[in-house]
């Protein structure tokens, strides 16, 4: 909670610095565009890769394969209030993993032994990273050399899903059991993105861009759809049919008696390049 309202001050203190807008369409040059953004960069994800089942006892080293870089890529729109301030509004994709644009499994490994040392099946967890962000940055321009740097701050929308995977093997009879595997466990946060770049022109309404940044986005808790099912009263004795489905949402538990629930950090740093292309060029926009 405290977190969420630190957020919500910083995020305040900015707005309320920015520069005004003049009601004078010929006082500041403007510019309107939009733009293509393709990057990558690494997301912390907290419990996705430090939560290992307690029942996984016979896991004794920390596992190679954790997963903390991912791609990002979206869309947005530039619009330019001022020669020097305008503002970023967009949405991107994220995913964790590689190769590229594509989600990839993060996987648990372990070999469990009978009481007599016999070594049973291999068990595992599986677990996939996934979402989405929007965002609306003000951006601060100041011209270098034939471009510009760019220095962005900002508040972010982030959400995320998880899907779990579970397959343990407890004893001899090959029994495997998959308790605690769910599919598109989401939740949502509040975020803040720092971005610091260069535009470079590539014609009169084409730029290309290139920022490095970071997001703070810790999203508390996720949860994950469960169908109930419920009887018609008056065919109690006939499973399965004039049935009723609700829809309820379980909570992903670390530690359910203490209420420790399963976070998912999408924060981290970033690295994007960004195809720019504005609209009618003009005299008022700035000259290169």
């Amino acid at each position: 909670m405290l977190r969420t309202v630190g957020k919500l001050v910083l995020i305040s203190v900015f707005i309320l610095t920015l520069p005004s807008v003049s009601s004078a369409t010929d006082d500041h040059p403007k510019k309107y565009g939009v733009e293509l953004q393709f990057g990558g960069g690494y997301y912390m994800l907290g419990d996705v890769n430090d939560y290992i089942p307690f029942d996984f006892i016979g896991l004794k080293d920390e596992p190679d394969d954790k997963i903390n870089i991912g791609s990002q890529f979206g869309i947005g729109i530039i619009y330019r209030v001022e020669d020097n301030f305008g503002w970023q509004i967009g949405f991107n994709k994220l995913s964790a993993g590689v190769p590229g644009i594509f989600d990839q499994k993060y996987r648990i490994e372990t070999q469990l032994s009978t009481s007599e040392g016999e070594d049973l099946d291999p068990s595992w967890v599986e677990q996939t990273v996934k979402g989405w962000e929007l965002y609306a940055l003000p951006t601060w321009y100041k011209s270098m050399g034939a471009g510009e740097l760019m220095f962005a701050i900002g508040p972010t929308v982030t959400s995320a899903s998880l899907d779990r995977s579970i397959d343990l093997v407890k004893d001899a009879s090959g029994t495997h059991l998959s308790g605690g595997s769910f599919v598109d466990a989401k939740g949502k946060a509040l975020g803040l993105t720092l971005a610091l770049g260069y535009e470079m022109p590539l014609s009169a309404n084409t730029g290309l861009s290139f920022q490095l940044g970071g997001r703070v986005a810790k999203i508390g808790f996720i949860r994950y759809p469960v169908v109930l099912v419920f009887l018609n009263e008056e065919e109690t004795n006939r499973i399965g049919e004039d049935t009723t489905d609700e829809k309820v949402y379980e909570i992903v538990y670390i530690n359910e008696a203490i209420g420790k629930r399963f976070a998912l950090d999408m924060t981290g740093g970033f690295a994007k390049v960004t195809y720019r292309m504005y609209f009618t060029p003009s005299s008022k926009w700035r000259s290169y």
